[in-house]
This record gives structure tokens, C-alpha cells and sequence, in this order.
């Protein structure tokens, strides 16, 4: 079984995963949502943000630690741009800060466990997303923030995924960074895979 072969199948399930959560969001706005050229790239190396897309300004970070089988954790990287087409594409004129943060979350709630139930059904694995937290940080101080958050007790890789929900003519295009164990690679059944 190729390492490649192992990237593949990983990448395949989150792209199921991430079509769910378009799904998801079809029903919450009673609109089509799409995911439209979703590219994700795998580094073995838990250090290398350098595919982080270079922002500016006020960034939103949700992230969602995975428990379970495998430890991780996923950041949905948002602009404050996107947040606005977000805000817009679900209708709601809300200017209450604390309720449109009740909106981010939510929305990485929907994406996450998405992803993260179509990874433990691929995979037969006991894994759940925790409760997403929300942090605004200057696009500046990214990778440090993200250097800090994923420092833990267990090797992992990193999945750098470029999505973009189209929301009829309006596109979003949010990062997502993931971070697996490495344990991983070692639970996906060589029959699922074709060499």
C-alpha cells in the first residue's frame, strides 16, 4: 500500500465530508450550496504553514479538536470578507457581534463534523469533534497561532484544504487546516485503497 494510495483515500473521504456539509447548508438556508474545486495538499511535517494563503487584517479561526481513535484538531480560516458574504448568504442583517460569532461557530460545527463523521465512517473509527471555539488574531501572528495550537504529545501531518462554497452566484473561500495523528495512516484498510 503507497503512501500516495493513503493520501488519496484521506483527501477523498474529506471531500465527501465537505459535499455534506454543502448539503448541511443547503438545508439551513434553504438555498444550493455548493463546494466547487476543492484542493487539499497532505505535509508530513507539523511545523509547515507556508501553504497558509497570505491574508491581512482581522482573521476568524474556529477550531474543533477531534477526540476519539485519533487525536487532531481542524482550523477554518476566515477573513473578515468572507464572514460578511457568510452573514449575507444566510440572510440575516444581524450586527450583534456575539450572535454572528454564534452564526461562525455554528457554521464550523456544520463543516467539521461533516468531515470528521465521513473520516469515521471510512475508517470505522470511534472520533467526534469537540465544541468549536472562536479566535480572532491579526493575519500576521497565523502560523505562530497555529505552531502553538498544534504542539502536542502525538506526531501528526497536516491537510491544508481550499474550499470554496459557492452560494448561488456568491463564492467563500475558506481555508481549512487539519491536523491528524499519524495513527492514521496506519488504520486505513489496505482493501479500501487500490494501489
Amino acid at each position: 500500500m503507497s503512501v500516495r494510495s493513503q493520501e488519496n483515500f484521506l483527501i477523498h473521504a474529506m471531500n465527501i465530508g465537505f459535499d455534506k456539509a454543502a448539503a448541511s447548508f443547503s438545508q439551513l438556508i434553504k438555498r444550493s450550496v455548493k463546494i466547487v474545486h476543492p484542493q487539499s495538499i497532505l505535509i508530513h511535517h507539523k511545523n509547515d504553514f507556508s501553504y497558509v494563503a497570505e491574508e491581512q487584517g482581522e482573521l476568524y479561526v474556529l477550531t474543533t479538536q477531534i477526540i476519539g481513535s485519533i487525536s487532531g484538531k481542524s482550523f477554518l480560516i476566515l477573513n473578515r470578507e468572507e464572514c460578511e458574504e457568510i452573514f449575507k448568504d444566510l440572510g440575516t442583517s444581524v450586527k450583534n457581534d456575539m450572535l454572528r460569532e454564534a452564526f461562525l461557530l455554528e457554521i464550523d460545527n456544520i463543516i467539521s463534523a461533516s468531515v470528521i463523521s465521513e473520516l469515521s465512517n471510512s475508517l470505522s473509527l470511534e472520533i467526534y469533534g469537540d465544541v468549536p471555539k472562536l479566535h480572532k488574531i491579526n493575519a500576521a501572528e497565523i502560523q505562530d497561532f497555529l505552531s502553538r495550537e498544534i504542539q502536542g504529545g502525538y506526531s501528526s501531518s497536516i491537510i491544508f484544504s481550499n474550499t470554496t462554497f459557492q452560494f448561488d452566484r456568491d463564492k467563500v473561500h475558506p481555508q481549512f487546516i487539519w491536523s491528524l495523528s499519524n495513527k492514521i495512516f496506519e488504520i486505513i484498510p489496505s482493501e479500501k485503497i487500490s494501489a
